[in-house]
């Protein structure tokens, strides 16, 4: 399989109560389909098994000799009533093998006894390494492609099953990744994770740590994530959702004493833990959303992972969606989807759109992305102008040149970069896009019969993208118009955050097609129109000015106001005014503050990401219409709606943003 440098590839599958346990088959399956995201330099797996109650810990090491083996057992008799060698359980790479043993004590005692051993194995050299402990958890990792860590293991030979397993391909970037233990899953107790990205905070993570008596680390950000989940949930016994939002979001004043525990950078992590009753799946997305992260279930399976076609692989009917920014989702075995990672997410997310396959479409399973490149432009150059794929899943770059006059008809999930730097042709999906869809593309159109991810239209400088369900992060962002040409996007669902961001030009259409009932729906997420310079953006409904640009955070608002009134230039009354609402803008200060006080409170909102924003909530005029109709026209016969469902949504009211100073010229939209 071709090797593409990317970011890790992360996986978490779950089992629902009544059905079968997941295989360790069905999983390397699963994590192989990116293996486009790893390196040979490290993967691995970690399974649960809730059937384990009342039985021993099960220890596992890598040592690099005999002698490291008869110190850590020697070590072990110290806190253990009992331990059972079970011996290696994997073959030596790069020195080090993996140990196992049974030990029979409390948890506490092997929290102890776990940091002190690992912190003398790292004292002069690196002689091995404690790496997982639990009576339901057990990590499988190593250096290698995870199909190496399975071969090392024997784990297909063992027929090996669980009630969740976790799946890493790639090290971590933040280590030398050459033994085994910079591999993930990284553990702790019950808990494993598996990380992709990067945790700026980990400085501070490591100090809040070592404040609690952590004394041991290996010296890459992932490891943290594990740790910090046990202290919380099984030292200081916080629920997990509780836990869960210290990690992703800065604690509340009541809470300030777990402020190292939070994470900053970009970072998308799936986690596993069993507290002996149940078996929980979390999953967590930054606050910006800068790694890829989806979730899905469907009769038998609750899915999380870094692609949707890590699920397609296991599942053609899965409903899929994407977590929001600082999403957390959690699942168990026993509850089903205790908190779903975003709002309304059975409204947006539907069913996987999975049309007919056509006969004659051509097979492309098993085939790589740039094999299956190389047949469409064989094809192209042999005059083949309709062009059909199917069971696509996950292939990347599709698309990228097909000329004018061809038709590319894809059948499945498309990989991410579908349609970049296009100029011309047609392109349409029955089903759902990945990541960075119509980058920098500037002519021809793409049409997308279900959902699609995070990036849409990623400097869009001309042609037309048609999105049938939602989009996720960052759609729009760079959005311009190239040589008098007005690119159009059109979703017909909702948007997550820093729709628009910086966009230059062009017109985007948010539309909420399966919420016409609801007048109570946000169709964007926060951050919209954030530096926005050109174009217009329509989206129906009334949108909360809070969510539209970047405000400063209230806390530093009413801190300044409180200033303004000590020194006599506001009164008490305008400072409560404002701190009743939910976030400050811009807008609202304008309407109670003049003056001196408006001009100095006016610096924490002119920074450079400000920009003035014309926002008016309004009735469509004769001018929209002029730019709107032949586009809209066009999404709707795509997609099949009826004539009464167009005439009813342009009878809505829409949120209208554009630029103070950079309208859009009104010309009429081709039809």
């Amino acid at each position: 399989m071709e090797i593409v440098k990317s970011g890790c590839g992360i996986l978490g599958i779950m089992r629902k109560q009544g059905a079968s346990k997941v295989r360790v088959e069905e999983t390397l399956n699963s994590i192989e389909c990116v293996r486009y995201r790893g390196s040979r330099l490290g993967a691995g797996f970690a399974v649960y098994d809730l059937g384990r109650k009342g039985q021993p810990i099960i220890l596992k090491a890598f040592v690099n000799s005999e002698e490291t083996v008869e110190w850590i057992s020697t070590a072990l008799g110290e806190y253990a009533s009992n331990i059972l060698t079970l011996g290696f359980d994997s073959i030596p790479v790069n020195s080090f093998a993996s140990w196992t043993a049974y030990v029979e004590m409390d948890y506490e005692t092997a929290r102890e006894a776990v940091n002190r051993i690992n912190s003398h194995l790292l004292a002069d050299g690196i002689k091995g390494r404690i790496y997982s402990w639990g009576r339901y958890v057990n990590v499988f990792k190593g250096v290698g492609y995870p199909s190496d860590v399975c071969s090392y293991y024997g784990l297909a030979d063992k027929g090996l099953e669980g009630d969740l397993w976790l799946a890493h391909t790639r090290q971590p970037t933040n280590s030398p990744g050459v033994y085994p233990i910079w591999s993930h899953p990284f553990a702790s107790h019950e808990w494993a994770i598996v990380h992709n990205g990067d945790v700026s905070s980990f400085g501070a993570n490591i100090e809040f740590l070592r404040y609690r008596g952590y004394e041991s680390f290996v010296g890459t950000d992932s490891e943290v994530i594990a740790y910090i989940l046990d202290y919380l949930t099984n030292v200081e016994e916080l629920p997990i959702s509780e836990a869960a939002h210290l990690l992703t979001n800065p604690p509340a004043d009541g809470l300030s004493i777990y402020r190292g525990a939070c994470l900053d950078g970009p970072f998308s992590v799936i986690a596993g833990y069993c507290d002996g009753q149940d078996v929980y799946m979390l999953a967590l997305a930054d606050r910006s959303k800068f790694r890829p992260l989806v979730v899905g279930e469907d009769d038998e399976r609750i899915y999380a992972a870094s692609e949707e076609a890590e699920i397609r692989t296991i599942s053609a009917k899965a409903r899929v969606w994407p977590l929001s920014p600082g999403g957390i989702f959690l699942a168990s075995l026993r509850k089903g989807i205790i908190l779903s990672g975003r709002e309304n997410f059975k409204l947006f997310y539907r069913i996987y759109c999975n049309h007919q396959q056509p006969d004659d479409a051509l097979d492309v399973s098993g085939m790589t992305a740039s094999q299956v490149n190389r047949l469409v432009k064989k094809l192209v150059e042999n005059g083949v102008r309709e062009i059909r794929l199917k069971n696509v899943n996950g292939h990347r770059y599709l698309g990228i040149n097909i000329p004018e006059g061809t038709r590319l008809h894809i059948y499945g999930v498309a990989g991410n970069c579908l349609a970049n730097f296009n100029k011309s042709g047609e392109i349409i999906v029955y089903g759902n896009a990945q990541d960075d869809v119509g980058d920098a593309m500037y002519g021809g159109r793409v049409i997308i019969h279900g959902d699609a991810r995070d990036v849409v239209g990623q400097a869009l400088q001309g042609g037309e993208i048609f999105v049938r369900g939602s989009v996720g992060n960052r759609a729009a962002i760079q959005m311009r118009e190239f040589h008098g040409n007005r690119p159009y996007l059109v979703i017909g669902g909702r948007t997550d955050d820093y729709l628009g961001e910086y966009m230059a030009g062009g017109v985007v259409f948010v539309l909420g097609i399966d919420a016409l009932e609801r007048d109570d729906i946000q169709l964007v997420g926060h951050y919209t129109a954030t530096g926005m310079v050109g174009g217009r953006i329509y989206i129906r409904g009334e949108v909360e000015r809070s969510r539209i640009s970047l405000n400063p955070p209230k806390a530093d608002v009413m801190q300044y106001l409180d200033g303004l009134a000590k020194e006599g230039l506001i009164d008490y009354a305008a400072v409560k005014s404002l701190g009743e609402m939910k976030a400050i803008t811009y807008d609202d200060v304008r309407k109670i503050l003049s003056g001196e006080p408006l001009r100095r409170i006016s610096k924490l909102y002119r920074s450079k990401y400000y920009k003035e924003l014309r926002i008016d909530y309004r009735m469509l005029s004769d001018d929209d219409h002029g730019i709107m109709d032949g586009v809209l026209k066009r999404f709707f016969r795509e997609f099949h709606f009826e004539e009464r469902l167009y005439d009813r949504l342009l009878s809505s009211r829409f949120t209208v943003i554009e630029p103070v100073g950079g309208s859009l010229p009104l010309e009429k939209a081709e039809e």
